[in-house]
């Protein structure tokens, strides 16, 4: 298991002479609302994901009694952290799981070895690639570091995250639908527009405009629910919508001008 915390550095438990025996994580727990309709019973009015608790057993090996309690302080100087951090587990090496500790480390003594169960609250509901997709573009799918089997990958495609047209396919090879209010994306264009810039996933029927022209030295951000252009907050000059893509193909169209460039940043999730 490697952990990697928000400054990009990473641990690997083996360094403190640990072994993952196993690790348990659940489904998505689901909580239906319901309505009570007359002569048909209840029907299901909503239904709202709950948060995942990660269960991973550890076995832990030492010299003697003095070896536990150093291993015992290092590891809670590892995980008892304020701030959220990932977990990666090797056999499933291009996904990583946001997550703080659930409950107190209750780490039993011993002067050879013993295991123990260590669980992670997640913080965010899914988990995420590695990579991105610009890096499964400019580094290929082959690239064995950071994608793997089970990540949605059709080895005879060739994926592209940036584009020069006004038409085109942004693939998410992800089973989650990218929100940028809940995730990380982002959208950068370039281009000539006289009066607006309108994008429209044809696939989700999400439509986004920007009502102001658009030069080919300016360069038009959308970060998260963010609109900036070049640099500067320009979400007043929009229809206060939002681009999401769905998992598989989204068709993609931008309307009011040429479009130069337009690149798609983001990371993939999974259930």
């Amino acid at each position: 298991m490697i952990v990697q915390f928000s400054d990009g550095t990473t641990k690997d438990i083996q360094e403190y002479n640990l072994k993952r025996l196993f690790h348990r994580i659940p489904s998505l727990g689901m909580d239906h609302m319901f309505e009570p309709v007359e002569g048909r019973g209840d029907l299901v009015a909503g239904t709202q994901y709950k948060q995942r608790v990660i269960t991973v057993t550890l076995l832990y090996i030492v010299q003697d009694i003095c070896g536990y309690d150093l291993l015992r302080d290092e590891l809670n100087a590892l995980f008892t952290r304020d701030e959220a951090f990932y977990i990666t587990f090797k056999r499933e090496h291009w996904k990583r799981y946001k997550v703080r500790l659930a409950q107190q480390l209750e780490i039993d003594p011993n002067r050879h070895m013993n295991s123990f169960d260590i669980t992670f609250r997640m913080d965010d509901l899914f988990a995420e690639s590695f990579g991105t997709s610009l890096d499964l573009q400019n580094r290929g799918e082959w690239d064995e570091d950071i994608w793997g089997f089970g990540s949605g990958i059709n080895y005879d495609t060739q994926y592209s995250y940036t584009f020069n047209t006004n038409s085109f396919v942004v693939k998410n090879i992800g089973n989650q639908t990218i929100d940028p209010r809940k995730s990380s994306l982002e959208i950068t264009l370039k281009g000539t527009f006289n009066s607006f810039v309108q994008i429209k996933n044809n696939t989700t029927g999400d439509v986004y405009r920007f009502n102001n022209a658009l030069s080919s030295t300016d360069t038009l951000k959308l970060s998260g629910i963010r609109t900036l252009k070049n640099s500067l907050s320009a979400f007043k000059h929009t229809n206060h919508k939002l681009l999401t893509l769905a998992p598989g193909d989204n068709n993609i169209t931008v309307e009011g001008g040429t479009v130069n460039s337009v690149v798609f940043d983001f990371r993939f999730l999974y259930k």
